[in-house]
């Protein structure tokens, strides 16, 4: 069988591949919807010489696949995703001032699913059949079917309108100075600036929650029954046979084996939470990136459209990529078959 090494270097081939056609067809897609992007962006009254030598600044009037590998020879080359129609700069520009913020909300809401959703997970099971374990089942349900946007007006309701405990949305800026990462409260937690650390918390905890709370349901719910699954095995029974103390059953023997379908789906929802941010974002007038996506979507924005489109190719690849790499650590039998 193949290496571990290798395996990653084919997923990751595999990966550019997919990426390639999926950035090829979105490209072709936008061609032939009605409208044209050109003069939605300059608007009715600009002269049809004008339009037409913006169309061809952007090879707009060449065919679809000359216009695909001039892109794609500058993505590829110099990092430039196109000129945006909506934004009238740099699509790359743009990337880089909103994608960190969508990263900071979404790696806020990854370690709410991860700890709140193993941990409810991992009480159900143990107390099975229990009013804890009703009680947690009955949330989980309501939090599966329950849709953000109808959080996220509930928390805007309470904490932020009449207890006053939050921001209403929005989020603070940085001093230039401090501008590292594009993340405002990582860069003020690595410049010491605690006030704005703060500030930047407070205005990510509402969002962040309102996004996470389905998927902290979900997650409990498969934790829930993975446990059960594996309370039920030969060896956990003679674990508690030979005198193993309760804790290192559950901590070494249960947890381990139990975690690998919750790491399957916990990777597959950090990964979908930047494509499912863009209404909590709109809702709480967060300026990130699953926001400005929806933006160029209705501005029929094609560099704009492609560019997002591909970033959220890449971070699907990227956590299918770790959900294996976790697998394999979690469980012996995988690094078996990879490396024999």
């Amino acid at each position: 069988m193949q290496s571990m090494p290798v395996f990653v270097i084919k997923r990751l081939l595999y990966g550019v591949l997919v990426l390639l056609v999926l950035s090829f067809v979105i490209f072709s897609f936008i061609r032939v919807i009605p409208g044209d992007p050109v003069r939605m962006s300059l608007g009715p009254t600009v002269s049809e010489d004008v339009v037409e030598r913006m169309r061809s600044d952007l090879y707009f009037d060449r065919p679809v696949v000359v216009q695909y590998g001039h892109w794609l020879q500058g993505v590829i080359l110099h990092g430039d995703f196109g000129q945006s129609l909506y934004t009238k700069r740099a699509v790359a520009d743009d990337i880089a001032e909103f994608l960190p913020r969508t990263i900071e909300l979404a790696l806020l809401a990854a370690v709410m699913i991860l700890v709140f959703g193993i941990l409810l997970g991992t009480i159900s099971a143990l107390f099975r059949n229990s009013w804890l374990d009703n009680t947690v089942r009955l949330l989980s349900y309501l939090g599966v079917v329950t849709p953000p946007y109808a959080f996220a007006i509930l928390f805007m309701l309470v904490f932020a309108y009449y207890w006053k405990v939050f921001p209403l949305g929005g989020m603070p800026s940085l001093p230039p100075e401090i501008q590292s990462t594009g993340m405002v409260a990582f860069d003020a937690l690595i410049h010491g600036r605690f006030d704005l650390f703060g500030d930047a918390l407070a205005h990510l905890f509402l969002p962040a929650v309102s996004l996470s709370l389905g998927s902290i349901a979900y997650q409990a719910r498969i934790h829930r029954s993975s446990m059960i699954d594996n309370i039920g095995k030969d060896y956990i029974a003679f674990a508690n046979v030979v005198g193993v103390r309760r804790r290192t059953v559950i901590s070494k023997h249960l947890m381990k084996p139990s975690f690998i379908p919750s790491l399957t789906i916990f990777g597959l929802q950090v990964a979908s939470l930047l494509g499912n941010a863009f209404l909590i974002e709109v809702m709480f007038r967060y300026p990130g990136f699953s926001r400005y996506s929806l933006s160029v979507i209705m501005a029929k924005d094609p560099y704009g459209i492609v560019a997002c489109t591909l970033i959220f190719g890449v971070v699907f690849a990227i956590a299918n990529i770790l959900i294996d790499l976790g697998i394999a650590g979690l469980d012996p039998r995988v690094r078996l078959r990879t490396t024999e």
